[in-house]
């Protein structure tokens, strides 16, 4: 297991439809690796009233992404270091193509986290999936997130890169 801390990276892999690098809708893989070889990447995530940060409450990290490998097995565990409840919802990635394959790529449901109280800490377990990309994480609690003019989005949000 290889656990991410402060503004650590770990290389993860995830795919769209069937396993990388088989079947009509299988995108490739940019760099030839998939998962952790079977292991976990275990990832703390910290949340206050203005940012998310990789790492514990105390590592004092400011990094508010996570790069891993595409189809990697991820227990992530947030904890919630703010004065309100917080979430943590990753967002689908558009995936255009003229194969018939799905439009979009989306991590799991399982993946969520729904309204993390004040001093609490919830971990959830996912596998990541198959489209390399950067797909934009946030926290959907009343006053997070915000649209941004340029269509991205301000508050509390981060990327989940998969490569």
């Amino acid at each position: 297991m290889t656990k991410l801390t402060g503004g650590a990276f770990l290389v993860v892999a995830a795919a769209c439809g069937s396993p990388a690098g088989t079947g009509a809708c299988s995108p490739g893989d940019s760099d030839g690796v998939t998962g952790l070889n079977g292991g976990t990447v275990l990832i703390d995530l910290t949340v206050s009233d203005g940012a998310f940060s990789v790492g514990a409450p105390d590592s004092g990290s400011t990094e508010a992404n996570i790069t891993v490998q595409n189809l990697a097995n991820v227990t992530l565990t947030m904890t919630n270091v703010g004065a309100r409840p917080h979430s943590f919802a990753v967002q689908c990635l558009p995936t255009p193509n003229g194969n018939g394959c799905p439009a979009q790529s989306c991590f799991p449901a399982s993946a969520d986290i729904l309204g993390l109280k004040p001093g609490a800490s919830a971990t959830t377990s996912f596998m990541t999936p198959a489209q390399e990309g950067g797909y934009r994480f946030i926290s959907n609690e009343p006053g997070d997130t915000q649209a941004a003019a340029d269509g991205g989005a301000t508050g509390l949000v981060g990327q989940f890169n998969l490569m």
